[in-house]
């Protein structure tokens, strides 16, 4: 078995025989993979250890046969500390990134773009202000959604292609207020529907024109750029639950954890 060598990062690890354990890594060049860490979680072993929220190069043998990863070597190559100000939500905002990727990613299939969006988001939440760390994971949700296939559509709606704007649909206005506008979602189509194109008996979320507005500007923007718009906690939660609803239509995952971190750390700060 030829020696292979990757970059990566661990999105798990699972205790397995004694001192050993499982890593599942998200690699640079061979997309996720589950590899075995002979005696690892000995104070002994000879080689480097591995640390969660860094980017490593790792060296491995895989058998042909069994498909199994054995790791060879570790060497670190950047450390993401998350100590700043805030580290209770950077913690929470990387492990709920590594969660994602750990639920969504295929077996064996190379990511690289992906990849390295990923290490520019673990950078960012290591340093950007706190304020910031909300609206950048959930740029990061919805870039990593359209990178791996279940892209959401916000432009417009995804059946007839009629634009944003003529998607919409008025609401009755308060008293002596304007008439707001809204937009109906469907998860299982995936995307914003106008008033012709809705089906009777389909589940629809009702999003308001300035929810709507915020959600495509996160899925449009830089993950730098998207530092800079304001996303309150209780909007965050809302934006979330959409997202998990609709990954649940799109994918056989059926229990998201993004939803309830964010939810026990806005009882943290307050």
């Amino acid at each position: 078995m030829p020696q292979i060598i990757s970059e990566g990062i661990i999105l798990k690890t699972v205790n397995w025989k004694e001192n050993s354990q499982i890593v599942t890594f998200f690699t640079d060049n061979a997309g996720k993979q589950s590899i075995i860490d002979r005696g690892g979680r000995s104070m002994k072993t000879k080689r480097g250890r591995i640390q969660t929220f860094s980017r490593l190069e790792i060296g491995y043998f895989k058998s042909e046969r069994s498909g199994m990863g054995y790791l060879s070597e570790v060497e670190l190559l950047e450390s993401f500390s998350l100590e700043k100000d805030g580290v209770l939500g950077r913690l929470a905002f990387a492990s709920a990134a590594l969660e994602l990727l750990y639920d969504l990613l295929p077996d064996d299939e190379p990511q690289t773009e992906l990849y390295q969006i990923t290490i520019q988001f673990l950078r960012l939440t290591n340093s950007i202000p706190k304020n910031s760390l909300l609206p950048v994971f959930l740029a990061y949700f919805l870039k990593n959604l359209s990178y791996l296939g279940y892209r959401p559509n916000f432009a417009g709606c995804i059946a007839c292609g009629r634009g944003r704007k003529s998607a919409a649909i008025a609401g009755s206005g308060g008293e002596n207020g304007p008439a707001s506008k809204f937009y109906f979602f469907t998860p299982e189509r995936g995307g914003i529907v106008c008033s012709s194109c809705q089906i009777m008996g389909e589940h629809y979320i009702k999003l308001q024109a300035e929810r709507l507005d915020e959600i495509y500007s996160l899925q449009i923007a830089s993950l730098a750029e998207a530092g800079a718009i304001s996303i309150s906690m209780k909007e965050g939660e809302n934006i979330l639950e959409l997202l998990t609803g609709f990954l649940k239509f799109q994918t056989d995952v059926r229990e998201f954890n993004s939803l309830k971190f964010l939810r026990d750390l806005r009882k943290v700060q307050g």
